[in-house]
């Protein structure tokens, strides 16, 4: 009996030594919880502090440059093919501005590349001058007042290539700064579906061309030579007013910490054409570049460009002299592939 009065003895001392255990640590739980409400309170108080003592920041800004090289050497290649060089040079500059309902955008984008394959001299593979900006003023959250002037252009001449038979000294030069350029001008509104897409359609759109080289416009390249039912040109060699609808799409998102894809589309319905039967035809610029970064300094990029646009005269057949003898419109792709140094800021 003395026994098992001794075990229930320590059973309860140890039972009310586990009690007091539990209570001391609900206890200290209890004060960590106040402590951390108040230490949570002071760094709340901290940030908040901090926020009202910086400067707000109504501009961001930032860019890339990359230089891209190509090399293909070929020796007794049984599977044909020629040896070629090539250099591209891409760039974007942006400086934004955000206050309040204000809203302005600007983006510049730059490219030039050349390439040389064996036995040929050097050709102009890729050249670009396209500026963008864009003022918003907000309407609500997404929606916005808008309006839009965008010039694209080239930096030097280029030339037809097309006709191999032709020697490249006799070749006609078929572009060159300022020939043609496109000044687009527009008032409209602007959704931001998210931070990274946003669509702008504008129902008063001026579109102008410019081929300020009188041999270059005497081509008619870029400003068709159509003739009314007496004969007489409907647009002039060197000058063209176009208005109409835009809708500009634009797409830019870094999809992972090391790759970022911006894609750009504009249309453009010219229904003012003092040509009608041109009225129907709507024109597509639609370009995407994707930008991946290997190492710090080392980059890899994707750059494609579809247009279609049936006032531009591309060449389709060609005598034996090697002049053109039909042209007419046609869907442009351009793609350019390119691995090298690049430097984000």
């Amino acid at each position: 009996m003395q026994k098992t009065l001794t075990i229930l003895l320590v059973l309860f001392t140890a039972t009310l030594f586990a009690q007091n255990d539990l209570d001391q640590a609900k206890a200290q739980l209890a004060k960590a919880k106040t402590d951390l409400a108040y230490h949570d309170s002071l760094v709340k108080a901290a940030k908040a502090k901090v926020v009202a003592l910086t400067p707000p920041k109504y501009w961001k800004k930032g860019g890339f440059a990359a230089l891209n090289f190509n090399s293909l050497g070929l020796t007794n290649w049984a599977a044909g093919g020629v040896s070629s060089n090539s250099i591209s040079a891409l760039g974007n500059i942006y400086r934004n501005y955000k206050k309040d309902k204000v809203e302005w955008v600007n983006n510049l984008d730059l490219a030039y590349g050349l390439i040389q394959n064996d036995g040929e001299t050097f050709r102009k593979n890729e050249d670009k001058i396209d500026f963008l900006t864009k003022l918003n003023y907000g309407i609500t959250k997404k929606l916005s007042y808008s309006s839009l002037l965008n010039f694209k252009s080239q930096f030097a001449p280029g030339f037809d290539f097309t006709n191999e038979d032709v020697p490249d000294a006799d070749r006609i030069e078929i572009s060159k700064f300022l020939s043609p350029a496109y000044l687009t001008t527009s008032v409209g509104f602007n959704y931001n579906f998210t931070d990274y897409l946003s669509v702008y359609l504008s129902p008063a759109t001026g579109k102008f061309t410019f081929v300020t080289d009188d041999s270059i416009a005497a081509q008619r390249v870029y400003i068709p030579a159509t003739l009314d039912d007496e004969g007489v040109q409907f647009y002039n060699d060197n000058y063209r007013a176009e208005f109409g609808a835009l809708l500009n799409a634009r797409f830019a998102k870094d999809l992972t910490d090391k790759i970022n894809l911006t894609s750009t589309l504009n249309l453009f319905w010219n229904y003012t054409d003092v040509n009608s039967k041109n009225r129907k035809n709507i024109d597509v610029n639609w370009e995407t570049m994707v930008n991946m970064k290997l190492t710090e300094f080392l980059g890899a990029s994707l750059y494609t460009n579809v247009i279609h646009d049936n006032d531009v005269a591309v060449p389709l057949e060609y005598d034996a002299a090697g002049l053109v003898t039909k042209t007419g419109p046609r869907t442009q792709f351009k793609r350019l592939i390119g691995i090298g140094v690049q430097y984000k800021f």
